[in-house]
């Protein structure tokens, strides 16, 4: 019998896999099957960029084969499929960025999103893990229960609209942070430059600043009640029969126990933060995916849209994975378990 171990790794990479190749099927199906016909798309930005009318059935004809949307659907399924594995992402030219690949628009406006979210989110889980920590601890003092109003305040806020105030406030009325962009206009990217990077951490303060608040409220919230529910258990009783210190039982037993929900937790909240990163980068016109997601989705660049889909479901689906995969690590209750 394969070790219990392999059981679950094999396991969860098989519902990795499965549940990747639904994400991938469902965006190829979706943008197949809405109304409209993109070419049509196509044609209009070719008209509007030329001056001419775009009706020439030669000119719908050759988009279509170059697209293959002159195939049968299930023959472009299959011949999407192979791209995106062989590609990765080979999804094409981009319809209004022609004849720009897709891959190369997302590989360009990437970086700009993994950075955002990174910092924002870590920061966000080890302050809101340190905070709920100790809130779960002291949980009948007044500091506690202040960090309690103010965490359940900015974790129902949303994103864009916490993002929409911090504009409001620290770019307009206090002026002292710039309300969008990556950068200064009439700067050029120089990522040799100091004062080049310190420009750009600085128009990062406030995207990274509003999603900040929101998530790490959210981990506080969360990491508060996996504390108090861990403060009733028999080891913490017996930990003060025995005369330890409060800060030993606390950082040997409250924290280490409540520390293993709250990191597959993480797992679970990738995908909503993304989307809420999509959104501030829109709102603070950052040049990142979800930036380029909304533009496409106004002209309809089907391509676009389908590659920022896939990436994002590859992104959630991974970090999902890589953080099921490390929890046998943690706890040696789930390789018991599947004995």
């Amino acid at each position: 019998m394969a070790n219990p171990t392999v059981r679950y790794v094999c396991r969860r990479v098989a519902i990795y896999l499965f549940t990747l190749w639904a994400s991938v099927t469902l965006a190829f199906f979706l943008f197949r099957f809405m109304p409209g016909d993109p070419m049509s798309v196509v044609l209009g930005t070719l008209s509007q960029n030329t001056g001419k009318v775009a009706g020439n059935e030669e000119i719908a004809a050759y988009y279509r084969r170059l697209y293959e949307l002159d195939r049968p659907v299930i023959v472009q399924y299959f011949k999407y499929i192979y791209n995106v594995v062989t590609g990765p992402l080979n999804l094409g030219p981009s319809f209004t960025a022609f004849p720009r690949p897709v891959q190369e628009l997302i590989a360009f406006h990437m970086p700009w999103t993994l950075g955002l979210v990174s910092v924002a989110m870590l920061i966000a889980w080890l302050l809101g893990t340190a905070i709920g920590t100790l809130v779960g601890w002291w949980r009948h003092r007044r500091i506690s229960t202040l960090a309690v109003l103010l965490s359940t305040f900015f974790a129902i806020v949303p994103v864009y609209i916490l993002g929409i105030a911090l504009i409001m406030l620290m770019g307009y009325t206090l002026k002292v942070l710039p309300t969008g962009r990556p950068y200064s206009p009439g700067l050029e990217p120089d990522w040799t430059s100091w004062s080049f990077i310190a420009d750009v951490l600085r128009h990062a303060i406030l995207p990274i600043l509003a999603m900040l608040l929101v998530w790490g409220a959210n981990f506080v919230n969360q990491m508060r009640a996996l504390t108090i529910s861990v403060l009733g258990e028999d080891y913490l009783t017996y930990a003060k029969a025995k005369g330890l210190k409060p800060t030993t039982i606390l950082r040997r037993y409250a924290f280490r126990n409540a520390l293993l929900p709250q990191v597959a937790g993480l797992g679970i909240v990738l995908g909503a933060t993304l989307n809420g990163a999509y959104l501030i980068e829109v709102i603070f016109l950052y040049p990142g995916l979800g930036g380029l997601f909304a533009r496409a989705s106004g002209i309809r660049d089907f391509n676009v849209m389908q590659g920022v889909i896939l990436f994002s479901s590859f992104a959630v689906l991974t970090g999902s994975l890589i953080v099921d995969l490390m929890l046998p690590l943690l706890d040696p209750r789930i390789r018991r378990s599947n004995d």
